[in-house]
This record gives C-alpha cells, sequence and structure tokens, in this order.
C-alpha cells in the first residue's frame, strides 16, 4: 500500500524530513511528494536511494561476510531491506549500527524456513570481531615467562579480561560456510573464548580459540570471584568421572597459558 508520511505536529522542515527518511527507507511502499515544494527529481531521488542502500549493504556484508555468502545475495538485500523499514536504530555511530542489526535479528526479523536456522548465532560471532576492536577497556598486561616456574596458588582468585570473552553457542558457528551448513545443532555446545591481544610486535589483534566445555565453565566459575581452588572443585563436582587432580594438572597449565596472553591475572588485594 502506498502513503504518505505526515507528521502534523511537526515543524514543516521535520515533516519533510520525515518523508524523506521513509521514502528512501521503504521506496517502494512510501511516497515522497511534499505539496508545498518542488519535488526531488525522480532521477537524483533515485540515486540518494542507491546511494544509501549501498552504504548499508557494504558496512554490513564487512560486518557479516559468513552470513551474506552463506544467505546469498538475493536473500541477503531482502534482509537489509527489511532492517531499514522495520529497524529505527537509536546510534548516531556508524560502527555501533552491528548491534543495532542484531536486535532486529532477534526481535524483528521474520525469518523464513528457508533461511539458516544458525543465522542469529552466526550473526552474533561475527559481530563479535567488530565489538571487540573498539571496545574501550583496558586489557591485562601480558605475564612473563617466569609464569611457568610454579604451580599457580589454587586458593588465589583470577580475573578475566574485559577484553575476553567466553561465548557458548548451539552451533559450530566458528566453522560455517557456504559448504558446511549442518541442519541440526551437534549434541556439545561449541564453547569459544574471542579475545583482543598484543603481538610480539606490539600490534593489536582479534584472535580466538576453542575451549572445551569444561574449560569454559572453569573461566565462568572464576568470572564470578571463585579462586582457582573453588573452580576446579565446582567442575569436578559436576564431571565425577574426571579424577580431581587430572583436572588441575591440566587446567593448571591452560590457565598459565591465560595469565601469559593476559587473557586472566591474578586479583590484586584491595
Amino acid at each position: 500500500m502506498m502513503a504518505n508520511v505526515s507528521h502534523k505536529n511537526r515543524p514543516y522542515f521535520q515533516q519533510l524530513q520525515q518523508q524523506f527518511a521513509a521514502h528512501i527507507r521503504d521506496p517502494e511502499h512510501t511516497v515522497y511528494a511534499p505539496e508545498a515544494e518542488v519535488p526531488i527529481e525522480s532521477r537524483r531521488l533515485k540515486a540518494y536511494q542507491e546511494l544509501f542502500f549501498n552504504n548499508i549493504d557494504s558496512f554490513f556484508s564487512q560486518l557479516f561476510p559468513v552470513s551474506a555468502s552463506i544467505l546469498g545475495r538475493e536473500r541477503w538485500l531482502q534482509i537489509l531491506r527489511e532492517y531499514l523499514v522495520k529497524h529505527q536504530a537509536k546510534t548516531p555511530l556508524f560502527h555501533e549500527l552491528g548491534e543495532e542489526f542484531l536486535l532486529f535479528l532477534n526481535h524483528e526479523f521474520d525469518l523464513q524456513e528457508s533461511d539458516p536456522p544458525f543465522l542469529l548465532e552466526l550473526a552474533h560471532y561475527e559481530w563479535v570481531e567488530l565489538a571487540l576492536s573498539i571496545a574501550t577497556e583496558d586489557g591485562f598486561e601480558q605475564g612473563g615467562e617466569n609464569v611457568y616456574e610454579a604451580d599457580l596458588n589454587l586458593n588465589q582468585s583470577y580475573e578475566l579480561s574485559p577484553l575476553a570473552w567466553p561465548l557458548a553457542y548451539e552451533w559450530p558457528v566458528h566453522q560455517l560456510s557456504v559448504e558446511f551448513q549442518p541442519n541440526q545443532p551437534p549434541e556439545s555446545v561449541t564453547t569459544l573464548l574471542v579475545f583482543r591481544h598484543l603481538t610480539s610486535n606490539q600490534t593489536e589483534m582479534i584472535d580466538f580459540m576453542e575451549l572445551t566445555p569444561l574449560l569454559y565453565q572453569v573461566l565462568m566459575a572464576l568470572d564470578t570471584g571463585k579462586n582457582a581452588k573453588e573452580a576446579f572443585e565446582e567442575m569436578a563436582n559436576a564431571h565425577p568421572l574426571f579424577h580431581t587432580q587430572d583436572l588441575v594438572h591440566s587446567a593448571q597449565t591452560t590457565l598459565k597459558e591465560f595469565v601469559l596472553l593476559g587473557i586472566l591475572r591474578p586479583v590484586r588485594a584491595v
């Protein structure tokens, strides 16, 4: 249905802005035809529509490249148009539009039967890289090689860097591609750690590693304030088939790696 957008309770220039914006978002169903003004030439209006849409397409295609490739060009463009029509972004910052797109997918998006069932999780995983790259929190200094010289103090609490995010997904999001699109999620949850860190030449980069579900649980326990011993014991109690000593030995080695990378650090006494 064609419809003019009108907000009579607003100043006239704002009415024009609203009408123009609505037409750019949804040119097929919203008319831009101000009554008291000479309308914009249709050729120029169409050029602006395409420029605006192409900018959105370019940004989101770079931010969600795997999602876009799996969906295919036609369906991807349909979803972008649906986003423009349905979602009113609250941020004026271009780099925050990725989070707005996730809000749209979670609350307004009309998932079609032909769409991959893992789309929401895949989009979130792809967004994490941008979110970590622009995060303003300070990371932890990397531990020195002397981290390996002694066992960790199990009565010590360790905190997780704000630039290290443990993530759990129903689908193997880090493996999805055009060639690999499972119809059913695996029996085991996919647990990952995505983190920002300094390379040897002091360049920041985003990296990820797969976590075992057990190690993921340890990190989550540490992040709630439990000390290392409590975290290990909680994990051992939840998995009685594993020997506590074996778990502690294995986890200590990994935790040392995390301290070395600046993912974890001991909590300093106040």
